[in-house]
């Protein structure tokens, strides 16, 4: 029944001269700042198997994230639903959602890199699994800022909003080696903020996410795993002001960050016995009504010349009337919660926003509930229903982003879903 655990990294660098996605469709890397990588930990208690996955590229597409979890497993021997792959969310990576306005996925580096160096990590990983024990430290971090500013006239433009809600926890998990003196194995720092300090750069980065692990390595001496928390309304607190910035600014925020990791890191004083756990489930939000097809030309029309959410999903739904029904009825996906002593690991394959985390905490029965976003699939933005009356980029992405839409308390309907599930966990 005891814990054990194993770790590797691979190096996932696409070539210079890709494009790069997270701004628009013709952004190409001309150099490598950082190498990108991705780092597997593996983890097994009472034949639970588990196996966490995080790699730092910007969004996972959901058919790419089903890929590689069922492949990644296979090399693990641990069963696809049991695998968790999480985006660190950088902007500075290689195209792996494929999307129409950021440009299409990048199907010779997923096929050639991407895909084959998680399988290797994983296949590493748990061929190396050795007794572990775990500690927790838990402390307050100033890395980001709600990022939803609001102008004199009421419109949201993205920025920094020292007004409204960020969740400032910070939270490490660090697993020790049993034998004594031979230190600690792993870590994983968790919270939520986009990896969007680098700006439109050219340069290949992990941005401010990748100096903060260093760092925690550097002090440690393990391989730490980075997964977002509630990254959907929250930018790096940076100097400028705003929500991006530029390649000094990321190594600035980041190095913050990184003293704040090492903070939690030394608070902990002990480390136990722990057990692994995990419940699955089907999570379906069901869509609202669809628009009718003789309703589209006229709202089309009425829209303003150019790019948007709304004439982008209106184009993409008279599509599909043509070719038939328009889309599923619902919005369903395969819900994985992995519980490790008092912490619970609960993925959202969406942005989400920072009231929804800390809902999520407020109402869970463990000590320490970690909201994954980027994980396991990209389904846009999802934020709290009481943001979507002032608007704004989140709210249009999650109103328009399907050819058909989710009811304005989707956080709800999710919350509980998932609160469920918790809850059959700790019992």
């Amino acid at each position: 029944m005891s814990l054990t655990a194993g770790i590797a990294r691979e190096i996932i660098t696409p070539k210079t001269g890709s494009f790069l996605f997270g701004y628009h469709n013709h952004c190409v890397s001309h150099s490598v700042h950082d190498q990108l990588t991705v780092t597997a930990l593996a983890l097994e208690s009472g034949g639970t198997k588990v196996l966490l996955l995080s790699a730092t590229v910007c969004l996972f597409n959901t058919g790419l994230a089903d890929e590689i979890r069922a492949k990644a497993g296979a090399a693990a021997g641990v069963p696809a639903e049991n695998v968790i792959l999480g985006a660190t969310h950088t902007h500075s990576g290689p195209r792996t959602d494929g999307f129409a306005k950021w440009g299409e996925i990048d199907k010779t580096y997923c096929e050639s890199i991407l895909v084959p160096k998680c399988v290797a990590a994983s296949r590493t990983a748990a061929s190396g699994k050795c007794p572990v024990r775990v500690g927790i430290g838990v402390t307050e971090s100033k890395v980001g800022i709600n990022r939803r500013q609001l102008l004199r006239d009421g419109r949201v433009i993205l920025g920094q909003n020292p007004w409204d809600v960020y969740d400032p926890e910070m939270t490490v998990i660090s697993l020790a080696k049993e034998s004594p003196g031979e230190g600690v194995l792993a870590n994983l720092v968790h919270i939520g903020a986009h990896c969007t300090a680098a700006g439109i750069s050219r340069e290949i980065s992990r941005d401010w996410a990748g100096v903060m692990t260093d760092r925690l390595e550097k002090q440690s001496g393990a391989l730490t795993l980075f997964f977002n928390g509630t990254a959907g309304d929250v930018a790096p607190r940076m100097a400028n002001g705003g929500s991006t910035g530029n390649m000094d600014l990321a190594m600035e925020i980041g190095g913050l960050a990184g003293l704040d990791a090492v903070r939690a890191w030394k608070s902990i004083r002990t480390y136990r016995e722990e057990k692994l756990a995990l419940i699955t489930g089907d999570i379906s939000i069901p869509f609202e009504p669809v628009i009718p097809e003789k309703a589209i030309p006229e709202r089309l029309a009425a829209l303003r010349e150019g790019w948007s959410w709304e004439r982008f999903s209106l184009e993409r739904l008279a599509e599909q009337y043509k070719t038939g029904k328009p889309g599923p009825d619902s919005l369903t996906f395969r819900q994985t919660i992995v519980r490790l002593g008092p912490a619970v690991f609960v993925p959202f394959p969406f942005e989400t926003s920072t009231e929804i985390g800390l809902r999520l905490r407020n109402y869970s029965a463990f000590e320490n509930t970690l909201l994954f976003s980027c994980t396991n699939g990209s389904n846009s933005y999802l934020p709290a229903q009481s943001q979507l009356c002032r608007g704004g980029y989140e709210i249009e992405s999650f109103r328009w982003f399907r050819t058909r839409r989710l009811p304005d308390n989707t956080d709800t309907l999710i919350l509980e879903k998932n609160l469920q599930l918790m809850e059959k966990l700790a019992d």
